[in-house]
């Protein structure tokens, strides 16, 4: 319970920051479970805005209570933990994204799919459960990208953010410890998202049905965390992704710029 108040938040806030940053950040409220609130929400896109260019797929839904879904052994928990991360963290997700499709239809229109390197393996913080929801998540969205792209030409890609120092890890860096090294931002991956909306409409196509990291787009594309950090990656990871940039990749690095 003193978990959930110090995360205590809103959407309102959060589209409160949004317009101090310079936007213009407006709060909907979408029960993910229901699609008919889904259908709703895409309307009122339609009807205020008549197009969408980026749709950033990212809503998810930690199942409660911590005790059980970090405390317990996979054969001590309910079916119910996956149920809910599959229905908030993949489901209503491609649910989305094939309501607003008539409305992605600008040039280099594209659909962001955030999602968690933890699709590959398993961990000993999350359970199995949160494992198998992100590779369902993950491959579901890349066979989505190639029909999107095939009839739409609308590109998608999934992005990873590295380790994220949230509030929730920040708050409970004993259970995540040995994890917070080399943390990212919360900003981190919303730079990235940024980068990727500057490309050309010809580079996301070229990225679309690729899973992508927070850091390789923004080592591609000059950019850094809020401190000017650099952070740290697996030089392999990055060959893939340079073949969506016209410029030479340098070494990677860890520096500050």
């Amino acid at each position: 319970q003193q978990t959930e108040v110090l995360l205590a938040g809103s959407v309102d806030q959060t589209a409160s920051l949004a317009s101090r940053r310079g936007g213009l950040g407006v709060a909907s409220y979408v029960d993910h479970t229901l699609d008919s609130e889904a259908n709703r929400f895409v309307d009122l896109l339609s009807k205020n805005h008549g197009r969408l260019d980026i749709l950033v797929n990212n809503a998810f839904l930690m199942p409660k209570p911590d005790s059980l879904f970090f405390g317990t052994r996979v054969w001590q928990q309910p079916c119910r933990l996956f149920d809910e991360q599959f229905c908030i963290g993949a489901r209503n997700h491609v649910v989305l994204t094939l309501l607003c499709r008539p409305l992605l239809t600008g040039p280099g229109a594209m659909v962001v799919n955030v999602s968690s390197g933890g699709s590959q393996g398993n961990t000993n913080v999350f359970p199995v459960s949160y494992h198998v929801n992100k590779a369902c998540y993950d491959r579901m969205m890349v066979a989505l990208s190639h029909r999107l792209l095939k009839t739409n030409t609308i590109s998608m890609l999934n992005l990873w953010p590295g380790t994220v120092a949230t509030e929730r890890m920040v708050v409970g860096k004993r259970r995540f410890q040995g994890w917070l090294t080399d943390p990212e931002s919360t900003e981190f991956t919303g730079r990235a998202i940024v980068a990727l909306g500057r490309l050309s409409g010809e580079a996301r196509l070229r990225m679309s049905g690729r899973t992508i990291t927070s850091a390789e787009v923004l080592f591609m594309t000059g950019g850094h965390d809020v401190d000017g950090y650099r952070h740290d990656m697996q030089r392999e990871t990055m060959f893939t992704s340079a073949l969506c940039f016209s410029h030479k990749v340098a070494p990677v690095t860890r520096v500050l710029v």
